[in-house]
């Protein structure tokens, strides 16, 4: 599967690729899944190749049904890395009250799958410049992608703190209204600078 991806990713847009990428939706989500062996085949890269691309597309996107195409893959992306994100974080946290509670949980594990999901954390910016657009389901994806991303990795990169970053949070600050999206948004920029 993971081949595939690799192999048809010059296609993105394409009926084939978009039906691939919704098996593997299913399959991430799946909570029987084996997700450590994905991981190992390289899950994080193929992922993070796709939404570069797919996000290159929806921002560009003119008419209305490449957008509408963009858009629905992009969600299916988010999806499948809000789910790689939740897997890790929840390893990570199991490792951290067993280490707390004496137990002498599995840290090395836990290491092991926060270095493998390393490349993710390049998705950060991507992330922050497709929060102010008036799409409120990616919106969503992206702010709770983005703030499982710098929980579990912080803002160890200038990068992310780019004028054209801020500009963005700026933006989205503005405009949104809800308390609970503007407290995740303050938190993600409290965790970015520290």
């Amino acid at each position: 599967l993971l081949l595939f991806l690799q192999d048809h990713q010059d296609s993105i847009l394409g009926n084939t690729m978009q039906t691939v990428i919704a098996l593997l939706n299913n399959i991430v989500a799946n909570k029987s899944t084996n997700l450590m062996l994905l991981f190992e085949e390289g899950l994080a890269d193929h992922i993070c190749n796709l939404l570069i691309e797919t996000v290159a597309l929806y921002l560009e996107a003119d008419d209305k049904s490449s957008t509408k195409t963009a858009n629905a893959l992009l969600l299916s992306l988010l999806d499948i890395l809000h789910c790689m994100l939740m897997y890790t974080a929840n390893i990570v946290r199991q490792a951290l009250q067993a280490q707390k509670s004496g137990t002498g949980g599995d840290t090395q594990a836990a290491e092991d799958l926060l270095l493998i999901n390393k490349p993710l954390t390049d998705l950060i910016s991507l992330l922050i410049q497709l929060l102010p657009g008036e799409d409120t389901e990616i919106f969503e994806s992206a702010s709770q992608c983005l703030s499982l991303l710098v929980q579990l990795y912080g803002g160890n990169s200038q990068e992310s703190m780019s004028p054209e970053n801020m500009d963005s949070f700026a933006e989205v600050l503005k405009s949104k209204k809800d308390t609970r999206q503007l407290k995740l948004l303050l938190r993600i920029i409290k965790r970015l600078v520290s």
